[in-house]
């Protein structure tokens, strides 16, 4: 299936400090009336969230504040509330916008053709255990963590197929090429994963996968 994506790149004056998850709080507060930018329910009970694949993504890279939209409705909200920022105000700090880039495109997400690998990137880390598989993780051989993580990744990629309502119609494959590092999410140390994986999958660049995808994390691009 093809899917609609526009990639906006917030060009600043300087390099970017804080995480993309104060960039998702500042958007989200500035514009509270959309809820999809903050991926709660509603603005009026923020507490709730919305438990399925985040359709606006946010990521932070050097002097770049990146937003990514997917479908019809969010573009056309990006699309409306770019023309209004001039700074982004992330904690103590404010950056004025001196450009704004769009990138519109029809990319297709699907298995590939007669099951063709494509080698991606982890451009930030892939957060991929929780509680209960961390535990599993910690304790196995290192065939069984990475068997758990090749696992895990279909799983990532079986739930946004879900999300957008494609029917993977074959077997995913995966091959994983990553080493850990620390992560601290929320205040909570957290084992994150970068490096590389080939799928037999056509993944849009910039998409997410896995934990905290809407704020940036698992970022991924496409290995040429």
């Amino acid at each position: 299936m093809k899917l609609q994506i526009l990639n906006l790149f917030l060009v600043v004056d300087r390099e970017i400090e804080e995480t993309s998850r104060k960039l998702r709080g500042f958007i989200g507060e500035k514009f509270a009336s959309y809820h999809e930018l903050h991926h709660h329910l509603n603005s009026l009970d923020r507490r709730k969230l919305k438990y399925e694949y985040p359709k606006i993504q946010y990521n932070v890279h050097r002097d770049k504040a990146i937003i990514l939209g997917i479908g019809e409705n969010n573009i056309s909200i990006l699309r409306n509330i770019v023309l209004t920022l001039k700074e982004l105000r992330l904690g103590r700090n404010t950056y004025e916008i001196r450009e704004i880039k769009a990138h519109y495109s029809e990319p297709e997400f699907k298995i590939t053709e007669k099951n063709e690998l494509k080698l991606y990137s982890f451009r930030t880390p892939w957060i991929a255990l929780n509680e209960k598989n961390y535990k599993q993780y910690k304790d196995a051989s290192i065939k069984s963590k990475r068997t758990l993580l090749k696992k895990i990744l279909i799983g990532n990629i079986l739930s946004a197929s879900k999300s957008f309502e494609y029917t993977v119609p074959a077997t995913i494959s995966v091959e994983l090429d990553i080493y850990p590092l620390k992560v601290t999410y929320k205040g909570v140390d957290l084992v994150g994963f970068k490096g590389n994986f080939e799928t037999n999958f056509l993944i849009p660049d910039y998409f997410g996968l896995g934990k905290a995808v809407s704020h940036g994390y698992g970022t991924l691009k496409r290995v040429e």
